[in-house]
């Protein structure tokens, strides 16, 4: 099954909390309210499957602060996603960075 880029990127913001929590509160509950169960258990394999992807950057290795371990990291994975929107990018790279701080 194929799904459209907005929606995935759609999902990726839902699923982090991005825009809607203080800081990253990644819940499949949420995807569940937006998009109703069937759909959320395909959205969420896509989402986690992006999310890793998205965590194999070695910017927190490699960086020298917070905002260039997001930075360097965005732009790895927009290189590899540029269907993605850049909502979805910054609220990887908010987990990405929270998770690293």
């Amino acid at each position: 099954m194929t799904f459209d880029p907005d929606l995935i990127s759609r999902a990726i913001v839902v699923w982090t909390g991005s825009g809607s929590t203080p800081w990253p509160a990644r819940s499949e509950d949420r995807l569940i309210s937006e998009f109703g169960m069937h759909l959320a258990i395909d959205l969420f394999a896509i989402v986690c499957k992006l999310r890793d992807e998205f965590y194999a950057s070695d910017a927190r290795d490699t960086a020298r602060d917070l905002s260039e371990i997001g930075s360097l990291a965005a732009a790895k994975f927009r290189k590899l996603h540029p269907e993605l929107s850049d909502d979805s990018i910054q609220a990887f790279a908010w987990c990405y960075t929270f998770d690293y701080k």
